[in-house]
């Protein structure tokens, strides 16, 4: 029998964790010389969609029904559910592919318009297969690898599929390595003005040419290290390069072009960027002016007060941010609107008919225009013809890139590509002959240009004095104390003392593997075991990570402690780095988030390391309970269900002797309003109603907006006769709602349930209100009712 932590309270399968255990007992079990088994994942397509649709009890009914009919259909072995719309059987070969059709067809048959689709990934055990989570991850590869594939419902694990999971394992656990020892190169592709052809910028772009795979595709590897969110170790070393080949270049006492340089939508979210870029400009001693910062028009679509505030810093630090891909998503328009660029970069896709069709050249002349017009530069990107040039000089694009112009091309390459484009004009200029006018707007476009650098001379100059005073800053003990305090508050300790003290600062000598100072907390000692001064490093670090922290992150937490990985990254130009893991405090205790930060010196000739580790748990409570706080329905302005529904268990914990109701309320006939007057007439009926709402029940209650019409509305300490007045105020009268010419007209329906009188858990209030809603629907509509045993 199951215990109560095995199973899944939804459905009652086994849950991710019982079906390892169990399944990994008959993989031991079985005869090693014979396939016997095969593991089957199963993921449902739009379920996120059904919820928001049809609501998430009813998204979890789906659930229910979706497990009854797996466990029917593979009976023989295991059937577990994993997480949200993830099940997992573990099943004989017998007519595999027959059953999955089967449980396909009963999902569409349980709701044929919700849209959703099923998806199966197969792995056949092999005889000498001994991990059960390896076995199923490689079933979930399989169903990943056809979710946006419509043809098939579900797939085998195959050869072609292991060798992208075993590249993807290569990239994802070797892209440190390949920083480090130069496997990836930056190459550098030339930006020209249109109208001249001459070169007047560079975009610095990756290779990746690897010992064992050869040469990689940016289109392979930037993908798998976008989703394990480890770009930011590949822009990072692309930011330091392309800073230290300006160095290079203006030390041979050449004329640097600008270069940009795209930043992934995950670095933003992981390191500080801007740091990121600015340390780097000051470390080769640059001007901001040669770089520039791309964002891809996607990135977006990610947490925008966290790109829009780095993005501000970034242009008022002095750097140009560009928009990439503009034109690739729905909202660019509305993002010009948000955000500042300086430069708008599309890509010749999008014109692929611009010789023969009038209506796509009219609107990207008015894109362009507009650009103008409101001070931003454009530039097209994938520029391969002369015809694809004439186009871009006819609508007055300003800059542009591609094949045509130059490849991406090393370091030494440009060299030779800049000596030709002064000397012979640029290959694409060698295309055409330019009439004595076009060389005349060239001198003015060269004219315009000093007057240009001239205006960034003098910026420089007036940002001197504030360069000063971040120097001064950076080396004054008074600030950095304060700095230190304003810190250690904003993690949520009581104090700088208690910081001190529950914070961990160690300093190695890592040439010769030996401590110099140890402080671990408010002893020299972790779980009992003491350290110090001339003992090893590397050994007191095998035994803090071995008692310290959780057995999921030894392997990365070695690895960012080793020596040699450290000074490799030292010499490579990487002096500073963090980490975050779950330090054990107590074996009696939950594990508590740390986090530990170095800088590497070099001292004496020696190589010298300063960690400083200290306590993040609170902080990270706090931020993830203001970040649930927040969350409130955009349209209403009232609580959403992710908000609402725990503020309700919480209060029902807390007042189980009180009385208290919970309410379900609905509009009547709102589809009809959608479909007589329009979506837009159902938002300002949603509005209003939702300010009614909040004033009969805000001022003691919790009130949701569900999804749809349906509201949920809670209250404590309520008197039966008080709560028959609201619910009377809200069911028994019509409400007009003005909307331009219209007068639209409705009623609201409700049913109710009393806490503790007709039930206690959450669920079964949820259940029996919406029950009574029903009722009160039959009955006639705009009519509030109490739950009836």
């Amino acid at each position: 029998m199951l215990r109560n932590e095995e199973i899944d309270q939804l459905t009652g399968l086994p849950n991710l964790y019982s079906f390892r255990k169990d399944a990994q007992k008959l993989m031991d079990e079985r005869k090693k010389s014979e396939r016997e088994f095969a593991i089957i994942y199963f993921d449902v397509q739009n379920f996120k969609n059904y919820n928001s649709r049809y609501g998430f009890e009813a998204g979890d009914r789906f659930l229910q029904n979706m497990a009854k009919h797996i466990q029917k259909i593979f009976p023989e072995l295991i059937v577990a559910r994993f997480s949200d719309d993830h099940f997992v059987a573990l099943s004989s070969f017998n007519s595999i592919e027959a059953r999955i059709d089967d449980l396909e067809r009963r999902v569409h048959s349980y709701n044929p318009d919700a849209g959703i689709e099923l998806r199966a990934g197969i792995y056949e055990l092999e005889p000498d297969d001994t991990d059960i989570s390896i076995a199923c991850d490689k079933a979930r590869i399989a169903c990943n690898s056809i979710k946006k594939n419509y043809d098939y419902n579900f797939r085998y694990y195959d050869q072609e599929l292991g060798n992208q999971l075993d590249l993807a394992h290569y990239i994802i656990h070797n892209i440190s390595e390949a920083v480090l020892k130069g496997y990836i190169q930056v190459y550098y592709q030339p930006v020209v003005r249109v109208i001249t052809g001459r070169v007047c910028g560079f975009e610095a772009l990756a290779r990746w040419v690897d010992p064992i795979h050869g040469f990689l595709m940016p289109g392979v590897f930037i993908p798998i290290l976008e989703d394990a969110h480890l770009i930011y170790k590949l822009d990072a070393f692309v930011v330091r390069q392309v800073c230290e080949d300006i160095r290079e270049f203006m030390d041979q006492g050449l004329k640097p072009h600008p270069v940009s340089i795209n930043l992934s939508r995950t670095d933003f979210h992981q390191r500080d960027m801007y740091r990121v870029v600015n340390d780097a400009v000051k470390i080769s001693n640059i001007p901001k002016s040669l770089i520039h910062i791309e964002v891809t028009e996607s990135a977006m679509d990610d947490n925008q007060d966290v790109l829009r505030g780095t993005i501000d810093k970034f242009r008022r630090g002095g750097y140009q941010v560009w928009m990439d891909d503009f034109g690739a998503g729905y909202s660019s328009l509305n993002l010009l609107k948000d955000y500042e660029f300086d430069v708008l970069k599309f890509d010749m896709k999008f014109l692929q008919n611009f010789g023969s069709n009038p209506r796509e050249t009219a609107i990207w002349e008015n894109v362009i225009n507009m650009a103008e017009e409101i001070g931003i530069q454009t530039l097209a990107e994938g520029v391969e013809t002369l015809e694809a040039w004439d186009f871009l000089k006819r609508v007055g694009c300003e800059k542009a890139q591609g094949y045509f112009f130059g490849r991406p091309m090393t370091k030494e390459e440009c060299l030779d590509y800049l000596d030709e484009d002064k000397e012979k004009g640029s290959p694409a200029q060698k295309a055409e002959t330019e009439d004595n006018a076009a060389l005349d707007y060239g001198k003015n476009i060269i004219e315009l240009k000093k007057e240009e650098e001239e205006k960034e001379e003098e910026e420089e100059e007036d940002r001197t004095g504030i360069e000063d005073d971040e120097i001064f800053m950076s080396e004054s003990p008074v600030y950095l104390s304060l700095a230190a305090r304003g810190f250690v508050s904003l993690l949520e300790y009581n104090s700088y003392s208690q910081f001190q003290k529950h914070s961990f600062f160690i300093v190695a000598n890592l040439s010769r593997d030996e401590l110099l100072r140890v402080h671990l907390s408010s002893k020299r000692k972790i779980l009992d075991k003491s350290y110090h001064k001339k003992e090893s490093y590397s050994a007191m670090i095998d035994e803090i990570v071995e008692k310290s922290v959780i057995a999921d992150e030894h392997s990365i937490a070695l690895e960012f402690f080793n020596k040699d990985r450290l000074i490799l990254a030292y010499h490579s130009g990487i002096t500073f780095d963090d980490f975050e893991f779950h330090r054990i405090v107590d074996i009696k205790m939950a594990p508590r988030w740390t986090h530990t930060i170095y800088q590497i010196l070099e001292e004496d000739g020696d190589i010298i390391a300063y960690f400083l580790s200290f306590d993040i748990d609170e902080y990270k409570r706090s931020k993830d309970l203001v970040r649930q706080m927040a969350e409130r329905d955009s349209l209403t302005g009232l609580y959403n269900r992710h908000t609402a529904v725990p503020l309700i268990r919480n209060r029902l914990y807390r007042h189980q002797n009180g009385k208290s109701a919970l309410i379900m309320a609905d509009i009547d006939n709102f589809r009809t309003i959608n479909d007589k007057y329009g979506s837009f007439a159902g938002d300002e009926v949603l509005r209003r109603i939702s300010a009614k709402l909040d004033e009969i029940f805000g001022r003691d209650g919790i009130v949701c907006h569900i999804d749809q019409d349906e509201f949920l509305i809670f209250i404590e300490n309520v008197e039966m006769s008080n709560l028959e007045s609201r619910i009377s105020e809200l069911c028994d009268n019509i409400f007009k709602v003005g909307f331009h010419k219209d007068r639209i007209t409705f009623t609201v329906s409700a049913g109710y349930v009393i806490h503790p009188d007709q039930g206690r858990g959450y669920h079964d209030l949820y259940r029996k209100a919406d029950t009574a809603l029903c009722a009160a629907k039959n009955a006639g509509k705009g009519m509030g009712m109490m739950y009836k045993q």
